[in-house]
């Protein structure tokens, strides 16, 4: 092939810092053995008994302890990597194992390129000529589709969580462990998958934020939102949420902007362009920038498509607000992640000559709304007195209070003037309104408090605040990043169907009153934890 490997010593260091995880497992992470940056969504198996995980953001993972006992070799691959095996026994039980995986380098020469370009015709699509342009090459992928994907039924147990990403740290971490039976890509996923809970847990040890974890909210007060986007929240199911967000596995239906439909949407609405090539477990794969840009918003990904069979392994998309002032932003902008709305991740493996999925993981930014500190509790009128009262939650500060010019009434769309403001108490203003003949406040006090519908009588008060400098009904914002992510463990051919009233009820939350069942093999299966001290690890 003409290919040359320089091989660099593959190096086992193990870290002294203390990482409180549960004694059941050995735990490590995984890092560039040239830039000591983790190496996340790399794939971490159990040689030869086809379970394992996928590394965290940080690198980090775990493996139960009855691998280490049982003498088991851990494979560990990554895209761009050197493949590497370690024996489970020499990982330390007690300490954190810091590995380290070798950047993949290269060297093809001139002689060897020109033979590429000579391929005869292709075993997979029956071409003479192999596409060679970006287009070319993903419009082949597309096609080859039925061919490279499973279309017969089959399941795959993997571990879930979703969580919000806030100053830095998990938060409203859920996990479980589940099992998708899907019928083949040539079924709709969404109306024809199913799927069956093992375990699910609500991880304490991580914070919890309360406002963040509602759901979302585009309603009148909008407390829970995402900027430019709208994502429907499925009864809170975040699972079924990340399962349509696989666009290779749903190519022939909608998946989400704008992508839209793999096949028919994908090529035309993005530019393309060809990268240097990677590789991954030795196979050379195509790697292809995406490009999109209008006045609102910018795209920007990769797909990675192998060289061989123009399998679709890996797609990377992300969507971005390219709105910034007057000015818009450039394609290799460093301001970029500022502006992020969502980003999808989704990588697929082969086994038995069919690509079945690795991962998915999909996030998002989105606001939250915090309740205001100062508010107006209640608003009367006084029918007896003939006047108005506000009662506010916490004491106002006087001189604003006061000012008849921060109070806007109106009864059917006409203003009252205000004659005189009191303070009756420590928190209750009483406005007593102008009553000449022609003033609108007459008519309020000679109407039947039941023919006052609820949007005739108005009060808006502006520039007041309590004691403490609170404005009023003023609600801060606050942003965080929610991420759903998937890592498949096992993947096996579906011979038949379980109880349907095991399967979870998609349009329930996917973490209250589901049902659970576990099989005689799940302790073959395990959550993949996040380091509780993820922050300080690295430092």
């Amino acid at each position: 092939m003409g290919i040359k490997w320089n091989i660099i010593a593959f190096l086992i260091l193990f870290c002294t810092v203390g990482h409180g995880q549960e004694s059941a497992y050995v735990s490590g992470m995984l890092l560039d053995a040239e830039t000591i940056e983790p190496i996340s969504f790399a794939s971490i198996r159990v040689k030869n008994r086809a379970v394992g995980v996928i590394s965290n953001n940080d690198g980090s993972f775990r493996i139960p302890l009855k691998f280490r006992e049982l003498n088991d070799t851990l494979e560990m691959t990554s895209m761009g990597y050197d493949s590497r095996e370690i024996i489970i026994g020499d990982l330390l039980t007690d300490e954190l194992n810091r590995l380290f995986l070798n950047p993949m380098l290269i060297q093809l020469d001139e002689v060897t390129l020109k033979a590429s370009k000579k391929r005869g015709k292709d075993r997979n699509t029956g071409n003479n000529k192999r596409p060679n342009s970006a287009e070319g090459i993903i419009a082949q992928a597309i096609k080859n589709i039925p061919l490279n994907y499973p279309f017969d039924p089959q399941s795959y147990v993997g571990y879930y969580r979703d969580y919000q990403w806030k100053s830095g740290g998990y938060t409203n971490l859920n996990e479980a462990i589940v099992e998708v039976f899907d019928k083949g890509f040539g079924t709709s996923d969404y109306e024809d998958s199913n799927t069956r809970i093992y375990e699910y847990s609500r991880n304490m040890n991580f914070p919890i934020d309360s406002l963040s974890e509602r759901l979302y909210d585009y309603g009148e007060y909008k407390t829970k939102t995402i900027p430019k986007a709208f994502l429907k929240s499925y009864g809170g199911n975040e699972f079924v949420i990340l399962r349509i967000m696989d666009a290779i596995r749903n190519y022939n239906t909608f998946s989400y902007s704008f992508v839209d439909h793999l096949d028919t949407d994908f090529l035309k609405n993005h530019d393309f362009s060809l990268e240097d090539d990677t590789y991954l477990d030795g196979e050379a794969l195509y790697v292809i920038d995406i490009y999109k840009h209008n006045w609102k918003f910018m795209v920007r990904g990769r797909i990675y498509i192998s060289k061989d069979n123009f399998e679709i392994v890996k797609l990377e998309y992300a969507t971005y607000d390219a709105l910034l002032g007057t000015r818009k932003i450039r394609k290799t902008s460093k301001r970029i992640e500022d502006r992020l709305l969502y980003r999808t991740v989704v990588e697929y493996k082969k086994q038995n000559d069919k690509m079945f999925p690795s991962y998915i993981s999909f996030s998002n930014k989105f606001e939250v709304k915090v309740p205001p500190v100062f508010t107006a509790k209640n608003v009367f009128i006084d029918y007896e007195n003939k006047l108005f009262e506000v009662v506010f939650n916490r004491v106002p500060l006087n001189f604003k209070v006061l000012k008849d010019k921060n109070y806007n009434i109106s009864y059917k769309g006409r203003g009252i003037d205000i004659e005189k403001i009191v303070l009756a108490d420590s928190v209750t203003v009483q406005l007593y309104p102008k009553m000449n003949l022609g003033d609108q406040a007459l008519e309020v006090f000679h109407t039947d408090p039941e023919d006052i519908a609820k949007d005739d009588f108005q009060i808006v008060m502006d520039n007041i605040i309590d004691l403490d400098g609170n404005k009023l009904d003023y609600s801060e914002t606050y942003s965080l990043m929610q991420f759903r992510e998937f890592f498949v463990q096992q993947q096996k051919p579906l011979r038949h169907n379980p109880d349907t009233s095991l399967f979870m009820d998609k349009n329930w939350p996917i973490f209250e009153d589901q049902p659970i069942v576990k099989p005689d093999n799940y302790s073959d299966f395990w959550m993949n934890t996040p380091l509780l001290n993820e922050g300080t690890i690295l430092k």
